[in-house]
């Protein structure tokens, strides 16, 4: 469960500024772990939550369906 969470948090934030980097700083995690992470919980949502745009992370739908669930928890 705690996994599950730390990656929701890591997912919110990389969707909120739209950029891993700025994530990582924000969230002092390396870029490498923040995009297994979020490789991870895509995996464990069985769907892509990111259009797949370097260097800009941009949310698609079910991204954005995801990030108000996220809104609302955390």
């Amino acid at each position: 469960m705690n996994q599950n969470l730390s990656s929701y948090r890591i997912f919110y934030t990389v969707a909120n500024t739209g950029n891993i980097s700025k994530a990582a700083k924000e969230l002092y995690i390396s870029q490498p772990a923040i995009s297994k992470s979020i490789q991870k919980l895509e995996e464990s949502v069985g769907c892509r939550l990111f259009f797949p745009q370097f260097p800009r992370r941009s949310i698609n739908r079910r991204g954005t369906a995801a990030l108000r669930a996220c809104q609302d928890c955390l």
